[in-house]
């Protein structure tokens, strides 16, 4: 019997539709998470405490039962799901500080996480630390460059890949952590190769054994994501962490501006595309990435977008419940109000890793003030500067009352203050190595926030020549002030014992140190006793970081050609100029008496 051409057309249609379904047959719902740093509960829309009024007004976000919640949903609603982690669980937060690592593994149990990839923070508390969750975790850990071969039991445990069957179909997830986390944190004997080369290796093996979907998961920045996205053959989906990078399709729902679209398309030479997604931060967002793969595991399609846990998310009552038993032990210590804060306390990466943020400047201070001594005739005191490492300040405050909590989020490290003495041309030579790493795509945690110093870099000149001026605060002076760096004149220097042994990749302060002066303090402790002293808190921008031909995006102001931090506005202008003002003489004038 003939066929008619509509019939024929039909059934080629239909041949053609088949084709396309076969192609195209697999979805994969991908939630993910990085950077949650101990924010177990709701946070205010900076990542700090929430209080009961933000909270009452429905102003809050995130926190591990909402999240509970909507990850329930998706997995409720789609049939091919995985929830993974991109590292930082640990460390932030007055959870933390009472309870290591216990709170996150017991959390991420209930949520029913799927992979995670270590980040450089869950080594902060050495191997000892890891353990915990290492122990404890009912879900894969994956990191492919990290060596704990000095640990055997780590070492057992945890793997540089794992392979889950996700609807019948098998999907790679390959671990990475960032080769900085040596440098950044406290692994002890343990160790971290290149990260390219490594999932580079390891994807190849998964290839061999016939898996052909695969998603890279781990935290080294949004700069090495790409990386990995155009080099790896192989990789389909890289989840990142460790920039708190935010990308977002349309208008964001927040305060975060997106640097890019969700997902981030690599163009590969093979003609291949790979994926490269972070959800930000502090579990305010969950990433929700949804992709599609043809017959052969490549990606043919994508959508999606990080989900808001707003006040709109409603919180899972079991979880929520076990978080208000764990929240007895905080509440012993948080709720203790130390003093008051008139204005915003600038405590973001995006601030005090690449220029002058308020938080640096109080802390700094503090550290100054806690080791006045009785003047002479000689001196107004025996050290004049301090140090701090951008990556040591961990969060803002607002303006109201500041809680031990607050100061505990803000330095959760429990670093130890250090004296050291250093030569002028160090010192010079730490500056150098502060403006180095200087990105603003990347925010190196190892730029420089002092006391006593103002520093004018010109950041378009190549490493090593950006310093373009450094005035010292005179310690052997009745009067303070400002004058030239002395190459050859030894100071003294306050700092943590991080940055002392040459934390943050400062390896040249213990290898030029002339005298090293142990001195013990808690960081947190110093700063809890300068608030309590001091309160209320005005500290502002003073202009102890300049730069020449680079525009913040923050604040900034032209003069004679140069930029230099400074607020937008005349009236914030002139009421900074009052508050430093303020803040020098009541810091640097009464404390002596």
């Amino acid at each position: 019997m003939a066929v008619s051409p509509v019939g024929g057309f039909l059934k080629l249609c239909l041949v053609l539709w088949c084709f396309v379904v076969r192609c195209c047959c697999y979805d994969l719902t991908i939630m993910h998470t990085n950077d949650i740093h101990a924010r177990y509960d709701q946070t205010n829309k900076y990542s700090g405490q929430c209080s009961d009024s933000d909270a009452q007004a429905g102003k809050c976000f995130g926190g591990f039962p909402r999240m509970k919640t909507k990850v329930k949903e998706i997995r409720a609603q789609n049939n091919n799901t995985v929830l993974v982690d991109a590292g930082d669980q640990y460390q932030g937060t007055i959870w933390f500080y009472r309870y290591g690592g216990n709170v996150s593994v017991s959390f991420m149990n209930m949520i029913k996480y799927d992979v995670m990839a270590l980040g450089n923070h869950e080594f902060d508390q050495g191997p000892e630390g890891l353990r915990v969750l290492m122990d404890n975790a009912e879900f894969p850990i994956v990191s492919s460059n990290t060596d704990a071969s000095a640990y055997s039991d780590i070492q057992q445990q945890l793997k540089k890949s794992t392979v889950l069957t996700i609807g019948g179909e098998k999907v790679g997830f390959v671990g990475y952590t960032t080769e900085d986390t040596k440098t950044i944190s406290n692994p002890k004997e343990i160790t971290f190769s290149d990260v390219v080369a490594a999932l580079t290796s390891e994807v190849a093996s998964l290839t061999s054994q016939g898996i052909n979907k695969i998603v890279c998961v781990g935290h080294a920045g949004f700069v090495v994501d790409l990386r990995i996205a155009r080099e790896v053959p192989g990789v389909d989906v890289v989840v990142g962490g460790h920039t708190n990078t935010f990308l977002y399709n349309g208008e964001a729902p927040s305060d975060e501006d997106p640097v890019g679209s969700y997902p981030v398309v690599i163009d590969r030479k093979d003609g291949t595309k790979a994926l490269v997604v972070q959800d930000y931060a502090f579990g305010k967002y969950l990433g929700f990435l949804q992709v599609k793969f043809n017959d052969s595991g490549t990606v043919v399609s994508w959508s999606g977008n990080p989900i808001l846990l707003n006040d709109s998310v409603p919180k899972d009552p079991a979880l929520q419940t076990e978080l208000d038993e764990w929240r007895k032990g905080v509440d012993e210590i948080t709720k203790q109000v130390l003093g008051r804060t008139f204005v915003f306390l600038q405590g973001l990466k995006e601030q005090c890793r690449q220029q002058e943020c308020s938080m640096g400047n109080l802390i700094t201070d503090a550290m100054v003030t806690q080791n006045l001594r009785h003047s002479d005739s000689m001196e107004w005191n025996h050290v004049a500067i301090a140090l701090l490492n951008g990556g040591g300040v961990r969060s803002s405050i607002p303006k109201g009352d500041i809680t031990l909590a607050d100061v505990l989020t803000v330095q959760p490290f429990r670093n130890t203050i250090d004296i050291v003495e250093l030569n002028g041309s160090v010192i010079h030579d730490v500056m150098e190595f502060s403006a180095s790493e200087w990105d603003p795509t990347e925010l190196n945690g190892g730029f420089l926030q002092h006391s006593g110093l103002r520093v004018l870099y010109d950041m378009k000149q190549p490493k090593g020549q950006r310093v373009v001026e450094v005035k010292v605060r005179c310690a052997d002076c009745e009067v303070p002030e400002f004058v030239d760096l002395e190459p050859t004149k030894v100071y003294k220097i306050i700092m943590s014992n991080f940055l002392a042994n040459g934390g943050d990749g400062f390896t040249l302060i213990p290898k030029n140190t002339i005298k090293h002066h142990l001195i013990g303090d808690l960081d947190s402790t110093v700063l809890t006793s300068y608030i309590t002293e001091y309160s209320p808190i005005i500290h502002g921008l003073e202009g102890r970081i300049r730069f020449v031909n680079v525009t913040s995006a923050v604040c900034k102001g032209e003069t004679s050609g140069t930029t230099i931090l400074l607020p937008t506005s005349l009236f914030t202008w002139l009421a900074c100029c009052i508050v430093s003002s303020l803040v020098v003489v009541r810091n640097f004038v009464y404390p002596v008496h």
